[in-house]
């Protein structure tokens, strides 16, 4: 385990059990090393880290020790920690999707149109919409995205658990492009969904919304003939569907867990984007 994963474990156990408290001095850099049975200077970095993540604050103590405080204010120290933890575990893959579905499916049907960032929203969709876009950098406007769309519900938690999921939902995005036929048709359609689900907010239609986007992640699976219930799946290593009649669509829907969307209710997008996923089958 890494050693900042390590101090993370303690430092949540030590405030379960009630041994620290928020705002409370930690023991020195020097001390934590001991503790941890790790040279200084790899325990200096592990601090680094923690600061970084604003889960807590140095301040140099004598003889040239590194004296660490637990930050006071909560909120601040709980996104980072979760990011933290997030980035270093490997949840399945049918975890991730279902708090994915659930976090972005709520927002929506909660949005607020004073909430809605359009201009983000337009600018990262114009910038996918650029030709000499890398596949790295078009997943990281993905996910970029869809952070974005998080944010129509004005709730913050909400926002700070969905980034904390920024890196495992970029990992298995980057890792499904592997298994579809064609990935010029896939971020095609890809873009089409993103202007669809937009429009669908911007008419102040939240249901729909919320809609489009559990099909959009649904359809990533079923294109890719990917099983995002299989327990055994991580972000790296998606597994593939077995070959059974009618099993992809069946896992997709399930995955979504919400009905799709009427064709008649959606905004001119949604007839394009359903055109690109017939072509793209």
């Amino acid at each position: 385990m890494a050693t900042h994963r390590e101090v993370l474990q303690w430092l949540e156990n030590e405030l379960f059990d009630g041994h620290l408290v928020l705002g409370q001095r930690l023991p020195s850099d020097k001390d934590l090393a001991a503790i941890f049975r790790v040279s200084r200077n790899s325990m200096r970095e592990t601090l680094k880290i923690l600061e970084a993540q604003g889960i807590v604050k140095l301040f140099e103590g004598q003889h040239r020790s590194i004296l660490p405080i637990l930050v006071r204010e909560p909120a601040a120290s709980a996104g980072p920690a979760l990011q933290l933890h997030m980035a270093t575990s490997e949840h399945p893959l049918r975890d991730i999707v279902r708090t994915r579905v659930l976090l972005e499916t709520a927002s929506l049907e909660s949005a607020e149109q004073r909430h809605v960032p359009r201009e983000e929203l337009l600018g990262i969709m114009t910038q996918m919409d650029r030709e000499d876009l890398g596949l790295k950098q078009f997943h990281d406007l993905y996910v970029s995205f869809h952070i974005a769309l998080v944010k129509s519900s004005g709730n913050a938690v909400n926002v700070a658990l969905f980034t904390a999921l920024r890196d495992s939902i970029y990992e298995y995005t980057m890792a499904l492009v592997g298994h579809v036929p064609l990935w010029s048709t896939t971020s095609s359609r890809i873009r089409a969904e993103h202007r669809a689900i937009v429009g669908a907010l911007e008419a102040g239609d939240r249901t729909l919304a919320a809609r489009l986007v559990a099909e959009h992640i649904a359809y990533q699976y079923e294109e890719a003939g990917v099983d995002p219930e299989d327990s055994r799946a991580t972000a790296a290593e998606p597994r593939p569907l077995e070959k059974s009649a009618g099993r992809s669509r069946r896992g997709a829907k399930k995955a979504a867990k919400v009905g799709a969307a009427d064709p008649a209710d959606a905004p001119g997008d949604v007839d394009d984007l359903r055109e690109q996923r017939r072509t793209s089958a």
